[in-house]
């Protein structure tokens, strides 16, 4: 009898010895899988993020190349404006086209040249309106505030259902009377909203005038 509990207990322990090796053996097998399923993953997200980084400085790379191109196009079409605004001065001269021989100096950026022009153009056209926007904007560009102002004015009263010349008069009054840029801004709104020549362009001008009286603190 104790020979017989002998070897069933000595079975058992071979058994159990023989289940905790398998069973070890086993665990290694899952831990090598696992481990080797994780070196892939981790290599996997490696090369994805290469993948992504190569990807990034590629877009990098092509808005830089088309913002060169963009720029070159830019100087290109100043180039030739300004290549033609030289070929046409003489012709101009000629026929004493002062409105378009200020444009043609300001596109060469001869500011005093231009600014003659215009002057000339107003003295032989007082009531087109051009001479005065022409004015305006070097008047602007030499800080001329108070004689910009002036033009603006005039203009508005040769042509006062344009809402651009509101606009412009509301720009340059932003940095020293808020009331009357709040006021021009409103007038360019009115003056848009009644002229159906700008149907294409009402709305999107109606949301620059709104945005420019929230800046000032004001509504419409």
């Amino acid at each position: 009898m104790k020979v017989k509990i002998s070897s069933f207990v000595c079975g058992l322990v071979v058994l159990t010895s023989s289940v905790a090796q398998a069973t070890s053996i086993k665990l290694k097998s899952e831990r090598a899988t696992n481990n080797l399923y994780a070196q892939r993953g981790h290599h996997q997200r490696e090369q994805d993020y290469i993948g992504y980084r190569r990807w990034e400085e590629a877009v990098r790379q092509q808005a830089e190349y088309n913002r060169q191109q963009n720029e070159l196009a830019r100087l290109e079409r100043i180039r030739q404006a300004r290549e033609s605004a030289l070929n046409s001065i003489p012709e101009l001269e000629n026929k004493k086209d002062y409105l378009a021989l200020g444009q043609a100096w300001r596109t060469l950026e001869e500011w005093d040249k231009s600014l003659d022009a215009a002057n000339k153009a107003i003295a032989a056209y007082p009531n087109v309106v051009g001479g005065y926007t022409l004015r305006a904007s070097l008047r602007k560009r030499l800080n001329d505030i108070l004689g910009t102002l002036a033009d603006y004015d005039r203009a508005i009263e040769i042509e006062p259902n344009f809402h651009g010349y509101y606009q412009l008069r509301g720009e340059l009054k932003k940095s020293f009377d808020r009331n009357g840029a709040i006021q021009d801004f409103r007038m360019a709104m009115k003056v848009i909203r009644t002229d159906n020549r700008y149907n294409l362009i009402r709305d999107r001008r109606l949301n620059e005038f709104a945005k420019e009286l929230q800046s000032l603190g004001a509504t419409e």
